[in-house]
């Protein structure tokens, strides 16, 4: 190249240069004052790591973390990156610290019928027949004092009576350890239930329950409040019909286990399921409206509204009913967490800060991750925390354009104009805040729960007006009204809003292709798009359109992910499922372990029940022998426990419900009951290079929730 086209290329290549590094700077300078944005994502990456590993970190290394943590984030304050840093490293021993202090002894094998005595902790209603109970053992029959786990979570037949929490009570039972995952890599609810102090779980197997001590005092507000949600439920009931009446006291009391299973399958089609689930929306329109109410009524009074904060009081009482609502619906964590939120917006009110802003938001998700660092993992949270983030900054930046508008006012219009332009306004803001709420949800909600809906936009559109106009300020005005007999006119209306809330859920439900189940997406890939939703929200400036790029990168490499396995066994044998050329699961028994097949089946995107799939072509059974071919591999499945001979002639892959023993060496690949007892269900992956298997307790890792099996003699 000539001197002379080289000066000119430089020439050339001098103001992009400059550009560059003048838009580079501009990028930075708008990142200015935003670093404590990013502290709830850091801390959510250290909590993240924490779960992911494969063996439990040591007790050295999480005060290693915790003190390195704590000194970045101190001295860090004016350094972005050394402060966020930190946050990882307190997150990661955040986590840590919870299992620790959860940490309890594990049930390692199921017991017969024993006697247990302890003291309940909680009482909840599992089914129309059926009640949870979560019981702090101090006597199981046959176990050692320091075997007893902390906490059992047993299932009780309704018959047994009432009991209420803090009662000392004996009974029988047959307990069982904590559930490992359907499949490897599946949601793992044992360690949900760990993580809770429970080290078991169970079914209470006596016809009643015997009382021995009365409930300690300290425990008297749960019993308070459980028979006030009883008295509350008994009149809805009687001004309510069905199945308004269970739909009303969900949403009043948080008791769903009546509303019928027709009803919680079309509000899931239709994307209304969450209207059920006492969370961010109910708690906003229920402390909102006292917010309103409170503040208007005071208001009325001159004297009052010029010379006190009545904006304030408003605000205070919007927190106490926030509270009492929490501790009502005893809807647990998410309902917490809700409340947390809440609490944070009017407490910015209380001291003159603004109300909804990211910091609050941020604020609100350290103080939830703080208290339990779990949610991080876990789709309420996720899904809660990403669509309130998606929504502020969707109207923080709306409010930054219409600053830069033309602010002087037009001619005065016709009221009836202005309330038209009202009215479509609301709607438009209606249907911009479904949109964009369900956008941002529903990446974990594809990888959590494998479904989408296609109509969600319209459905929250057109329903979650008359659910904020007719249904929760009715509620609201009924649970009022109760304690003087008036709550009979606030719930018929109550009950007309939610008639027509059913109505647009069964009929968004019926739209062509409503039912959406995809087959669970892998996890990097939605880290990714996740990763990339939170940049596109946190970011300041044009570079926050590169978190736009992120997402779409993190939705492509769905396409790379991994094949899916191509045999599925159930963790204790009851039942086999192969992959069929189509990529549909075809199960070996019609019957058997619906649970973990229908769990089998959603994870890959299929709204087929166990028996339906079951007609698939794929096994051939007889007497207890099922036969089948997959990728030119032969698999011989038997049920029906232990014979003397066993037929496996002509098999690749032998499955077994049983102890194979000695039995069939001769086979390249043996799955028996111990086996499946030993190491949880297992994944089959099939190739020219032969057969690749993973199992549940293998991707679990060896953490201090995971069951270790021991045989029942050794288990006490």
């Amino acid at each position: 190249m000539s001197t002379a086209l080289m000066g000119h290329a430089g020439v050339e290549q001098t103001p992009r240069a400059a550009w560059t590094a003048g838009a580079f700077r501009a990028s930075l300078a708008a990142q200015q004052g935003r670093t404590f944005l990013w502290s709830a994502p850091a801390l959510s990456i250290g909590i993240g790591i924490y779960f992911s590993l494969p063996d439990e970190p040591g007790l050295l290394l999480l005060a290693i973390a915790a003190t390195l943590g704590v000194a970045f984030v101190w001295i860090g304050r004016s350094a972005g990156l050394l402060l966020l840093t930190g946050l990882v490293l307190c997150g990661f021993a955040l986590a840590g610290a919870q299992s620790w202090r959860a940490a309890t002894p594990l049930l390692r094998a199921t017991t017969g019928e024993v006697a247990v005595t302890g003291r309940a902790i909680s009482v909840d209603r599992n089914s129309r027949t059926r009640l949870m109970l979560v019981i702090a053992p101090d006597y199981i029959e046959g176990f050692a004092p320091a075997h007893l786990p902390k906490r059992l979570r047993l299932s009780v037949p309704q018959r047994v009576g009432v009991i209420h929490p803090g009662t000392r009570i004996s009974f029988k039972a047959r307990l069982s350890p904590l559930p490992s995952p359907v499949e490897p890599g599946a949601f793992d609810y044992g360690r949900r239930l760990w993580l809770d102090g429970i080290g078991g779980t169970g079914r209470v197997t006596s016809a009643a329950v015997e009382v021995l001590d009365a409930p300690i005092g300290l425990v008297s507000l749960d019993d308070a409040l459980s028979s006030l949600r009883q008295a509350m439920g008994s009149r809805i009931h009687a001004a309510l019909e069905e199945p308004y009446a269970s739909f009303a006291e969900a949403l009043i009391t948080g008791e769903r286990s009546t509303i019928p299973p027709e009803i919680n399958r079309s509000l899931l089609v239709s994307g209304l399921y969450h209207i059920l689930s006492i969370s961010g929306l109910h708690m906003w329109l229920a402390a909102g409206g006292v917010f309103w109410a409170v503040r208007a009524g005071l208001a009325l009074v001159p004297r009052l509204a010029l010379r006190c904060p009545i904006r304030k009081w408003a605000a205070a009482a919007a927190l106490m009913m926030g509270l009492f609502y929490m501790l009502l619906a005893n809807g647990g964590v998410a309902t917490a967490r809700s409340f947390i939120m809440v609490a944070i917006v009017f407490f910015a009110v209380i001291v003159d800060r603004p109300a909804l802003s990211m910091r609050n938001l941020v604020l609100a998700a350290l103080i939830i991750l703080v208290l339990d660092p779990e949610a991080a993992i876990e789709a309420s949270f996720q899904m809660s925390f990403l669509a309130v983030l998606g929504l502020v900054a969707f109207y923080e930046a709306w409010a930054h354009y219409k600053s830069g508008q033309d602010a002087g006012e037009g001619p005065q219009r016709h009221w009836t104009w202005r309330m038209a332009a009202w009215a479509i306004t609301a709607f438009l803001a209606s249907l911009a805040t479904s949109l964009i709420a369900g956008f941002s949800s529903s990446l974990p909600a594809a990888f959590h729960f494998g479904r989408i809906s296609p109509y969600g936009v319209l459905a929250n559109g057109l329903a979650i007006p008359v659910v904020g106009i007719l249904v929760m300020p009715f509620a609201l005005l009924g649970v009022v009204m109760m304690p003087f007999g008036l709550d009979h006119w606030p719930l018929a209306v109550m009950g007309k809003g939610l008639e027509l809330v059913i109505v647009i859920s069964n009929q968004v439900a019926e739209l062509p292709g409503a039912n959406e189940v995809i087959a669970r997406p892998p996890l990097p890939s939605m880290v990714i798009a996740a990763s990339g939703l939170v940049l596109l929200c946190l970011l300041a400036g044009p570079v926050r359109l590169a978190g736009v790029v992120i997402m779409a990168a993190g939705c492509l490499l769905v396409r790379a992910a991994p094949l899916p396995p191509d045999l599925l066994i159930e963790t204790t044998g009851q039942n086999v499922a192969l992959r069929d050329a189509s990529g549909h699961l075809v199960p070996a028994q019609p019957r058997r372990a619906r649970f973990s097949v229908e769990k089998w089946l959603q994870a890959n995107g299929e709204e087929a029940s166990l028996g339906e799939a079951a007609k698939r072509v794929g096994w051939t059974c007889n007497d207890g022998r099922c036969l089948a071919e997959v990728k030119g591999k032969r698999i011989v499945y038997l049920t029906g426990g232990e014979s003397s001979q066993v037929d496996c002639g002509g098999a690749e892959i032998l499955i077994a419900d049983f102890p194979l023993r000695g039995a069939c060496r001769h086979v390249s690949l043996r799955i028996d009951r111990f086996d499946l007892w030993r190491y949880g269900a297992h994944a089959v992956r099939l190739d020219d290079a032969g057969a690749a298997v993973t199992t549940a307790r293998g991707e679990q890792g060896r953490r201090p929730w995971v069951v270790v099996p021991q045989p029942r003699h050794e288990a006490n």
